[in-house]
């Protein structure tokens, strides 16, 4: 691969086949982010290039985000470059929320990749280069970001459960890219609004980097590379965090006495990880040192809570819950189950799935009155064959369920038994025998 300080219009091309190369499987199908500026059809060119020696299937996609008068025109520009260049094409139109409090940059980098989830395609190629990089790592910088933020755009990164994004310019300087362009004779569009230096990125662009290259003439590259070198340390403190999460969770849940236990810079690096981890926005380091005081001195029971933005942490015992804000109604209800494979309820959608010789024996319950309904209190249930039914709530006590999912639980009856309860599982009647047809049930909140 040629090195950054060598590329030059004449060997961008090979540089991207290896980058290519390296990270996208063959036959993959690959769609480029079309704005129609000179980035992005830079990009589109040498991915179209590139797909002659590497079998992948490329295709564009162009979202309007009907902001500038000049947007349907934009539009009108990817369609007949990419007829032109003979590479499938998909516009899409998004509305931008103006009234979200996100700012319309925000907004529009909402929208934009809400689009990009929506192809068929398995990898999304951005356009973003070396300088896009070095904007980003001093945007973070001024927002007081840490590790994570510092180490901006990835050039590869999952995008969903199916999906990556890619980036493989982003180690291309901006010049090297518009003496490709013209030694091609690319066309492209202009966005105005990348003129506007109302936008901080815009401003750091026209009026700062311009001031700090002409003083320190290295310092996109010194900034893209600090961008590595936060991202190589971020990735060592993830990884020191799986370690520190296996021996602090018990079940799945963090275990506040052992958390605390680590001290309080591995304590909030573990935080930080379980957070990012369950898709969660990472509070701020002031948010984040009050949550590990609070843990810290409060005597907790199961009312305690410490919020941050839209979250919460709440406690039961020794384990540590993540909870929107937002509290769940108790509410009593019944609904019917005829064997669908999913089923949205009140708080939450209930899976099936058909497993031989797991679960709920299908035999037991076939033609019968099934229904999901809510905890009202008073519910028997038997674990096993050789024990006595006990009550619902005090097997749910024994199993450390916190209270305030026990009220919104999904229960399965059939006619009046109670057969399936979360974190409890099968009534010991009902448990399939052998390998016979059975039900298993999970409840996703």
């Amino acid at each position: 691969m040629a090195s950054s300080r060598r590329l030059n219009a004449a060997n961008l091309l090979s540089h991207v086949v290896s980058i290519v190369q390296t990270h996208v499987p063959p036959d993959a199908t690959l769609c480029v982010g079309l704005s129609g500026g000179r980035d992005s059809v830079v990009l589109l060119h040498l991915l179209a290039a590139a797909q002659q020696m590497h079998r992948m299937r490329l295709s564009a996609i162009h979202v309007n985000h009907q902001i500038s008068p000049n947007a349907d025109h934009w539009a009108e520009f990817c369609v007949a470059l990419c007829a032109k260049w003979d590479v499938p094409l998909r516009v899409e139109r998004v509305r931008i929320a103006r009234d979200s409090g996100k700012g319309l940059e925000a907004s529009a980098r909402e929208a934009r990749y809400g689009a990009y989830a929506h192809t068929d395609a398995s990898v999304i190629a951005l356009a973003h280069h070396r300088d896009d990089q070095a904007e980003t790592v001093l945007l973070q910088a001024l927002r007081g970001a840490g590790l994570k933020g510092i180490s901006a755009m990835p050039q590869w990164k999952s995008f969903g459960e199916a999906k990556a994004i890619f980036r493989p310019l982003l180690n291309v300087a901006p010049e090297v890219l518009a003496d490709y362009a013209e030694a091609n004779t690319l066309p492209w569009i202009h966005d105005e609004s990348n003129d506007n230096t109302k936008f901080t990125r815009n401003f750091l662009r026209h009026d700062i980097f311009p001031r700090l290259t002409a003083r320190a003439p290295q310092c996109a590259e010194n900034l893209a590379r600090l961008s590595r070198h936060a991202a190589e340390v971020q990735s060592l403190l993830d990884d020191l965090a799986k370690i520190d999460f296996d021996n602090v969770a018990v079940n799945g849940k963090l275990s506040r006495s052992r958390l605390l236990s680590l001290g309080s810079v591995r304590a909030k690096n573990l935080l930080r990880f379980s957070i990012a981890q369950a898709a969660i926005p990472l509070p701020n380091s002031i948010q984040l040192q009050e949550i590990l005081h609070q843990l810290t001195i409060r005597q907790l029971d199961d009312k305690t809570e410490i919020a941050w933005a839209e979250w919460r942490l709440r406690c039961y015992g020794d384990d540590i819950h993540f909870m929107p804000a937002a509290r769940e109604k108790k509410i009593r209800w019944q609904m019917p189950w005829r064997g669908e494979p999913e089923l949205r309820l009140p708080h939450g959608v209930l899976h099936v799935d058909r497993t031989p010789g797991a679960g709920v024996a299908e035999a037991l319950i076939a033609g019968k009155n099934c229904t999901i309904r809510s905890r009202v209190g008073g519910e028997k249930f038997r674990v096993s064959m050789n024990r006595p039914q006990r009550s619902l709530k005090n097997l749910l006590q024994e199993t450390r369920v916190p209270p305030w999912q026990r009220d919104i639980m999904p229960l399965l009856f059939c006619e009046e038994t109670l057969v399936w309860a979360p974190d409890i599982g099968v009534h010991a009647n009902f448990v399939v025998q052998g390998g016979e047809p059975g039900l298993c049930f999970a409840w996703q909140r």
